[in-house]
């Protein structure tokens, strides 16, 4: 099974005509969670200060630039991300909790699953990752490696919540579908030779995709062949 476009709005030439996929060998239990401080990595090996030196008393960021920040987790609860930490904000009370980024570099996209039972936070560095958080507990549940080089800049789960798209920017643009309870890439393939802003599922099938960047709307659609 791979992806193909189906149709491209001022597209950049043709789509490219392979997608890699692959399949998770070893099953994950559904109670297994990581221990963060295991995996996250130093900010700035020359830094004079560790890491743990300073404790976050309060945010005050906002970084109104950033697309598709802003999420709903509960009736009370919005989650977006500023810098290198991500923000849940209870709008009765106006208390915050964060999440310290793990790879060290920044932000780069957040989304939320359908049921709100979790939320997935993509983010910057060399090879970042794709964290899956549990909510409310924050524990970490999955780790999804190896979807973009530097930076991704969009997420979104299917309407059904069984799989999840990322893009990365800058320099490979990958779009990547995951099986993202087993941590398994189902498909990849460059989304595009530019920026891409968003990616998001069709809410009436997990089998279309729409990528949308600089220059470009284009629409995916799961076949058994890599034509088109």
């Amino acid at each position: 099974t791979g992806w193909r476009p189906c149709s491209t709005v001022v597209g950049d030439g043709p789509a490219p005509a392979s997608m890699a996929a692959t399949q998770a060998t070893n099953r994950l239990p559904k109670d297994y969670f990581y221990d963060v401080e295991t995996i996250r990595r130093p900010i700035d090996e020359d830094a004079e200060l560790p890491a743990n030196a300073l404790e976050l008393y309060h945010s005050f960021a906002f970084e109104s630039g950033r697309r598709y920040n802003v999420h709903p987790l509960d009736e009370m609860t919005l989650i977006f991300a500023a810098g290198n930490v991500v923000h849940l904000y209870d709008i009765v009370t106006h208390r915050q909790t964060y999440i310290h980024g793990i790879d060290g570099r920044g932000i780069g996209a957040v989304t939320v699953h359908p049921s709100r039972k979790y939320f997935a936070v993509g983010e910057k560095g060399d090879s970042p990752n794709v964290y899956i958080y549990e909510y409310p507990s924050l524990r970490l549940y999955r780790v999804l490696r190896k979807g973009t080089e530097q930076v991704y800049a969009a997420l979104a789960f299917s309407s059904g919540g069984k799989t999840l798209a990322s893009v990365g920017s800058y320099p490979d643009y990958m779009l990547t579908v995951w099986d993202w309870e087993q941590e398994a890439v189902i498909l990849r393939n460059k989304a595009f030779s530019q920026d891409v802003y968003s990616v998001s599922f069709a809410p009436s099938s997990d089998e279309i995709l729409i990528t949308a960047g600089m220059g470009h709307i284009r629409f995916w659609r799961m076949a058994n062949t890599f034509t088109g």
